[in-house]
């Protein structure tokens, strides 16, 4: 993967964006306020599509994995929009194992283009 001139203001707003959302998580879980929890809910959608975008951006030659990465993280950030609006733990589950099946194809891509 090759780093391109706009890739660091993208990384440090996705940790900005990463950072923002365990305040919200940590917020919601102590005072279980039902709004920070939603709130907590889009951040992990947007989260997740916005990773899985710039993956799929910065790679040069995507090969299968980063490929599998991006669109997992992507459909499970969608996936998680629709289990907020419909409010469904079916979705709100599948959701979580998208964008776990995405970070295990990062994984996976990642130790494959090192060794």
């Amino acid at each position: 993967m090759n780093a391109t001139a706009g890739s660091t203001a993208r990384s440090r707003a996705i940790v900005a964006l990463i950072l923002g959302y365990f305040v919200v998580v940590a917020y919601a879980t102590v005072t279980n306020d039902p709004l920070a929890l939603t709130v907590a809910a889009f951040g992990f959608g947007g989260i997740a599509i916005a990773v899985g975008a710039v993956l799929y951006q910065q790679a040069a030659d995507p090969g299968p994995a980063l490929l599998a990465a991006a669109g997992s993280l992507v459909a499970g950030g969608l996936l998680q929009f629709v289990a907020v609006l419909a409010a469904s733990p079916i979705a709100d589950g599948l959701a979580s194992m998208l964008v776990f099946l995405g970070v295990g194809c990062y994984v996976v891509a990642v130790w494959s283009r090192s060794t």
